[in-house]
């Protein structure tokens, strides 16, 4: 096999600044795009990302500067297609606070196969520029209510048309699989589909048509994104999470579906699993 000792950078611009970048940089499970196996990142650390059992990789922190810098090297590894091992590899991601955001470069410093050279890049950046810059920025609310979990969950799920869409909400959205529309006649349509449904903790609405006519330019920005809602607890009450992921700054729609989530949930969603109330008009993103 023919390996090359590489260096390749990638760097990236956060809104946010580093005390809020920092905790989403480390957890992993979020973001980074193999399934995370192990105890929470800190000093001295092991973990595993792994794809299946095609491939593994055994992990260890090296380097932890809370907000400021993270790294680890790979101490085992293994991609059983062709034997390819990149151990000795190190991940290493730098934190700097620029104004009020913080500019965040990561850097992969180790062995690749010569023939993937282009596609080691195309995957530090994805990982990046996308996952890990989605996680951060996309339009995210949280709101507390004074019901359990286990409530929250079956009032969110059973009907959505009671604290979003109303009468223009047509399918189903309680089950893996099912999809909805909500279709506001000149201003907005999309499709969801429920892609991941954990009872009682989490639900993601996957949009696969998404079109947002008031926009000027791209009106499809929604497509692809996704809408992402977990459940904590919090005493007797509930946490709820909710991240538009993909509704990021830059794009047209960011600050009007910012200000839209803020009230369809912190209004219509939070009054109507503590009081039962119906939002009479529910508020239209445009």
């Amino acid at each position: 096999m023919n390996y090359k000792n590489t260096s390749y950078t990638v760097s990236i611009e956060f809104t946010m600044p580093v005390d809020t970048v920092f905790p989403q940089l480390i957890d992993l499970s979020k973001w980074w795009p193999e399934d995370y196996v192990g105890e929470s990142i800190g000093p001295g650390s092991e973990f595993v990302l792994k794809i299946g059992d095609e491939h593994f990789s055994k992990n260890r922190v090296i380097e932890f500067i809370p907000d400021k810098k993270l790294a680890w090297m790979t101490t085992e590894s293994i991609r059983r297609s062709d034997n390819y091992d990149w151990t000795g590899t190190k991940m290493i991601f730098e934190l700097t606070p620029l104004g009020r955001g913080c500019s965040l470069s990561f850097t992969y410093d180790g062995v690749v196969l010569e023939e993937e050279q282009e596609r080691l890049i195309q995957i530090c950046d994805y990982c990046i520029r996308i996952k890990l810059y989605n996680l951060i920025e996309s339009v995210k609310v949280t709101i507390e209510v004074a019901r359990p979990r286990h409530e929250v969950f079956e009032i969110m799920t059973a009907d959505v048309r009671n604290w979003w869409g109303g009468k223009d909400l047509t399918g189903k959205s309680t089950l893996l699989n099912d999809e909805f529309v909500i279709d506001h006649p000149g201003t907005h349509y999309s499709k969801q589909q429920l892609t991941e449904v954990i009872p009682g903790k989490k639900i993601v609405w996957q949009v696969t048509e998404g079109t947002l006519y008031w926009l000027k330019n791209d009106k499809n920005e929604w497509t692809n994104t996704r809408m992402i809602i977990e459940l904590t607890d919090h005493g007797s009450g509930t946490i709820i999470n909710f991240t538009h992921e993909g509704v990021v700054p830059g794009k047209e729609c960011y600050e009007a579906c910012r200000q839209g989530w803020n009230t369809v949930l912190k209004d219509y969603l939070f009054n109507y699993i503590t009081y039962g109330k119906v939002a009479e008009q529910l508020y239209r993103m445009s």
